[in-house]
């Protein structure tokens, strides 16, 4: 009898964190795998996110490094000062999207969730656009900010980018009241 004791698998512990950590974290107890997949659809969105963020700093570092010609003297409306501020859009996006994974998965519904990895994704793309609408206000002087240099029209396609509501907001204001 002792011998089979010997040749018993050991124990399994629980793979569920105790349930101190589990509020701590703000988790729920597992229920068929919930927070498993929660947290996997999480990480697949983050990580989705960096390689995103990776490939637009790639795409910054070569349109630097394959000119001489310093930020300040591309051309406005050239090829490369555009693709600098969809570059710079796109990641004031993908930082505002990042910021807000953390708070609304956790409350999400899996069918919500597995959404919501698209949306991510569209909504980091997307958000060079009011990076390029920034940049359009700032070249034509409706948003006047001092002298229009690349540099600043980098940052404020970031900003345009990380709050697209920013951009709504200026291009309503030059709008006037909606016609009721």
């Amino acid at each position: 009898m002792a011998e089979e004791e010997l040749d018993a698998p050991p124990a399994r512990r629980s793979a569920e964190p105790p349930r101190t950590a589990r509020r701590l974290l703000g988790l729920r107890p597992r229920r068929h795998g919930r927070v498993d997949l929660r947290s996997r659809l999480l990480r697949d969105q983050l990580w989705t996110l960096a390689l995103l963020a990776l490939l637009i700093l790639l795409l910054l570092v070569a349109l630097t490094a394959t000119t001489r010609a310093p930020v300040q003297e591309w051309p406005a409306w050239g090829y490369r000062t555009l693709l600098g501020v969809f570059s710079f859009g796109a990641l004031g996006a993908i930082f505002s999207a990042a910021r807000s994974l953390k708070s609304s998965s956790l409350r999400a519904r899996i069918h919500a969730q597995v959404s919501d990895e698209r949306v991510t994704l569209s909504r980091a793309v997307l958000g060079a656009l009011p990076g390029l609408a920034a940049y359009a206000f700032l070249q034509s002087k409706v948003l006047n900010l001092g002298d229009a240099d690349n540099s600043k029209a980098f940052a404020i396609a970031f900003i345009a980018g990380f709050s697209e509501r920013l951009v709504l907001k200026v291009a309503e204001t030059f709008a006037g009241p909606k016609a009721k």
